[in-house]
C-alpha cells in the first residue's frame, strides 16, 4: 500500500470541531482550509470527492469498463457545460485568464477555447471517478496501455547522480497520470509526492497494495513535512511536486521572460530542497496522447536549469530563487500557453496567481492615500524578482520622491475619497504596477490642487526601469 502522511492531522481535526460547535479560531489562527486563495478549485469540490469516494468503493466505475474513451468523453462535455459553462463567475475568470495567456487572440478564438476548457473540465471529473480507477488496478510491473513513456532516459542519468531527483508537473491534461505514471512504470521508481491536504482523499481511493514504492505526503503548512521530503531525496528518491500551485505569499517572478513578462506567485520549497540536497529539478509535462484519457510522459531538457544553479549557487538567497524561479518558468510556461483551454488551473491565473491590487479605504485624506501608494511600491518589490531590476535605486527614488510630496503638500488632510476603492495590478511586471500607481498618485494630486506633488510624481514615473540583464 502507499504511505500517506498527513503532518498535522489533529490540527486539522481540531479545526474542523471547532467549526462545527461555532467556536472557530480567529482568521490568523486558520488553516489552508479556510484559505480559499489558495485552493484549486479541486479542493472547494467537497461533494465531488465523497461522490468519487463512492464510486470506488463499490466499484461504481466498472460501467465504463467497456465504454470508449469517447463516450465518456461525451459525458464529460454535457457536465462540464452544465456545471461550470452556466456560471457567469467562472467563464469570466476564464476568459480573464485567457486573454493574459493570448493577448493577441480574437474574440472569437477566445470563446472557442473557454467552451474547450469546460469540456475539458467536465472530461477530467468523469476521467477520475470512472477511469482513473482501472489504471490503478493494473498489475504490478505492468505497461500501462493508456500511458507513453518519453525521454525516461533522463530521469535514470539524474538519479545516476545519487542526489535525489525533484520532478516539476504541471496540471495539464489528466495530470493525475503524472505522478501515476511515474509510479506505476515498470521500473517501480520510489518517489515521494506532496499533495493538496482536501485532495488526499483521493489517493485514499485509488490506493492499492502494490504501490508500496509511493510516498503521499501532505500538510497545512510545508514546514511540517520539510525534513521528510529532504530525508527522500537524501535516498536518492523521487519528489513530484506541481509547479503551478502557489500561494499568494510566494515570490513573484515573470510568467515567461520577454514574451509574457507579467508576475506570477511561483512555489520556492523545491528551490530550497535543491539547494539543501543537491536534487536535480527535472520538469515532466503531460499532454493528451490522441484522446482525453490516453496520456504521454516527457521530460524536457533542463540543462538551463542546471547552468543557472551552477552560476549562481553562492548568490544571495533572493537573487538564487528568482533566477532559478524565472528558468523554470520560462521552460514550463510555454506548454501552458499552448495548452492552455487543458490546464485545470486556468482559471486561477488571473483571479489568483497573478493577481495584484491596492485597496483603498473610504475617508481617508490625501496624504493617507499617498502613504498607501508609497507602502504598495515597496511591497511590490520585495515581493517580487525580475531580471535587471535595481530595487535599491528603485526604492532609493520612491522614498526620496514622497519625502519631498509630504513636505510640500498645501492641504494633506483634505478629503482623499468618500468610498471605498481599488487599484487594479492583475498580470502585470513591476514596471507596469508602479507607472500605474505613480500616474494615479499623480492625476490625484493634479484634482486637488497640488502642482508641485504632481510634479515630483512626473519625474519618478521616469525612474522605473530595467537592465538588460538576461533578458531573452
Amino acid at each position: 500500500m502507499a504511505h500517506l502522511y498527513l503532518a498535522d492531522k489533529y490540527q486539522i481535526r481540531k479545526q474542523s470541531i471547532q467549526k462545527l460547535s461555532g467556536k472557530a479560531k480567529t482568521k490568523d489562527k486558520q488553516t489552508v482550509r479556510d484559505k480559499k486563495a489558495e485552493q484549486s478549485w479541486g479542493d472547494t469540490m467537497g461533494g465531488i470527492l465523497k461522490f468519487i469516494k463512492w464510486v470506488d468503493r463499490y466499484k461504481i466505475y466498472q460501467i465504463a469498463k467497456y465504454r470508449p474513451l469517447s463516450a465518456l468523453n461525451g459525458w464529460g462535455h454535457l457536465l462540464g457545460s452544465l456545471v461550470f459553462g452556466t456560471s457567469y463567475k467562472i467563464r469570466r475568470r476564464i476568459m480573464t485568464s485567457l486573454k493574459a495567456l493570448h493577448p493577441q487572440a480574437s474574440q472569437k478564438t477566445l470563446e472557442l477555447m473557454l467552451k474547450t476548457h469546460v469540456k475539458y473540465m467536465g472530461m477530467f471529473l468523469m476521467d477520475i471517478m470512472f477511469r482513473m480507477p482501472f489504471i490503478c488496478d493494473y498489475p504490478e510491473g505492468t505497461q500501462v496501455k493508456e500511458l507513453k513513456y518519453l525521454n525516461f532516459e533522463r530521469l535514470d542519468e539524474a538519479l545516476q547522480k545519487g542526489k535525489g531527483v525533484i520532478i516539476l508537473i504541471l496540471h495539464i491534461g489528466q495530470h493525475f497520470h503524472n505522478p501515476g505514471g511515474i509510479f506505476l512504470h515498470p521500473k517501480k521508481y520510489p518517489m515521494s509526492v506532496v499533495a493538496s491536504v482536501k485532495n488526499l482523499p483521493m489517493y485514499e481511493f485509488n490506493n492499492r497494495p502494490h504501490f508500496d514504492n509511493l510516498y503521499i505526503y501532505a500538510s497545512t503548512k510545508f514546514a511540517h513535512i520539510a525534513p521528510q521530503l529532504r530525508k527522500r531525496l537524501e535516498k536518492n528518491e523521487i519528489l513530484v511536486m506541481y509547479h503551478d500551485y502557489s500561494a499568494k505569499t510566494q515570490l513573484k517572478v515573470p510568467f515567461i521572460t520577454g514574451k509574457l513578462p507579467f508576475l506570477i506567485n511561483t512555489p520556492q520549497s523545491y528551490i530550497r530542497l535543491h539547494r539543501l540536497t543537491g536534487a536535480e529539478i527535472l520538469p515532466l509535462i503531460t499532454l493528451p496522447d490522441g484522446v482525453f484519457g490516453k496520456s504521454k510522459l516527457f521530460f524536457v531538457d533542463n540543462s538551463s536549469i542546471k547552468n543557472i544553479s551552477q552560476q549562481f549557487w553562492d548568490a544571495p538567497m533572493e537573487d538564487f530563487h528568482g533566477r532559478m524561479s524565472t528558468e523554470i518558468n520560462r521552460i514550463m510556461y510555454p506548454w501552458v500557453v499552448k495548452y492552455a483551454p487543458w490546464w485545470e488551473e486556468l482559471m486561477r491565473l488571473a483571479g489568483m496567481r497573478s493577481k495584484d491590487e491596492l485597496k483603498i479605504p473610504a475617508n481617508i485624506t490625501l496624504k493617507e492615500f499617498l502613504s498607501l501608494i508609497q507602502e504598495k511600491m515597496h511591497v511590490v518589490i520585495d515581493g517580487s524578482w525580475e531580471p535587471g531590476r535595481k530595487d535599491s535605486d528603485w526604492m532609493e527614488s520612491i522614498d526620496q520622491t514622497f519625502q519631498k510630496i509630504f513636505q510640500n503638500l498645501k492641504s494633506p488632510e483634505v478629503l482623499f475619497r468618500e468610498h471605498k476603492s481599488r487599484i487594479n495590478l492583475t498580470c502585470m511586471t513591476s514596471q507596469q504596477e508602479m507607472q500605474k500607481l505613480t500616474q494615479i498618485a499623480k492625476q490625484e494630486c493634479e484634482k486637488k490642487g497640488e502642482k508641485t506633488s504632481a510634479g515630483y510624481l512626473s519625474k519618478l514615473i521616469n525612474s522605473f526601469n530595467y537592465s538588460n540583464d538576461i533578458q531573452r
